[in-house]
């Protein structure tokens, strides 16, 4: 496998997943974004641990965690969707609770002892 095709996940993390999490739960009152996005989180921690790109996973999060905070700037209106919680800390802490499938992907993905060859 070339070495772009292992990087090509990366790439998804430029994605600010927990900003359209939210904007389809504020625009669609639904919380399928919510939960595409636990199932993709998961998904993501097993990969970059199968790849043994751990450093790579959490540069991604970083990465996304921070083009959601800019971009949640943008809605004023969530202060008053969002009540009591204001619409930053509530994509950090999103941020940080999706790190949980995440871990559990990277925790499945070591006792499975599944390796994704460079």
């Amino acid at each position: 496998m070339s070495k772009t095709f292992l990087k090509l996940p990366v790439m998804f993390f430029a994605i600010p997943f927990v900003y359209l999490s939210l904007l389809l739960d504020a625009y669609f009152h639904s919380i399928l974004g919510f939960l595409m996005t636990l199932v993709f989180s998961f998904m993501v921690g097993f990969y970059f641990k199968a790849c043994n790109h751990l450093i790579l996973w959490l540069t991604g999060n970083i990465l996304s965690t921070v083009f959601s905070v800019i971009l949640q700037f943008q809605h004023p209106e969530w202060h008053f969707f969002y009540q009591p919680f204001n619409p930053a800390f509530l994509v950090l802490f999103l941020s940080l609770l999706y790190l949980i499938p995440q871990v559990m992907g990277i925790i499945w993905a070591t006792s499975l002892q599944v390796h994704i060859s460079k």
